[in-house]
């Protein structure tokens, strides 16, 4: 599973603007998905960034409830994007006068 830019930064201990820059100059490769958001593969982004360790120190621990609301978080953004993305199928296909009329 491919890291987005954030997640790449996060996993190496950078700033999403490293990572990109990285990808710019071609030190590593990266692709863009359909929604032009760039995505790193794990063994070419630690290829040239080295993965951040993480201890118990470094993370806090995490109990139930914590884990229960980043899921939330998580689905609820998931439900977000389907829906943008339901809308964006809808006004696609509107006939071209509707959509310039609104």
């Amino acid at each position: 599973m491919s890291y987005t830019i954030a997640a790449a930064a996060a996993a190496t201990g950078t700033s999403a603007t490293t990572i990109l820059s990285a990808i710019e100059d071609g030190k590593i490769a990266g692709t863009k998905d359909e929604r032009g958001e760039w995505h790193v593969e794990p063994d070419e982004l630690h290829r040239v960034y080295p993965a951040v360790a993480e201890t118990a120190e470094q993370s806090p621990s995490l109990d139930a409830a914590d884990i229960e609301a980043q899921i939330e978080a998580i689905i609820r953004q998931a439900g977000d994007q389907l829906r943008q993305q339901l809308d964006d199928v809808k006004r696609q296909r509107l006939p071209w006068w509707r959509r310039i009329a609104g």
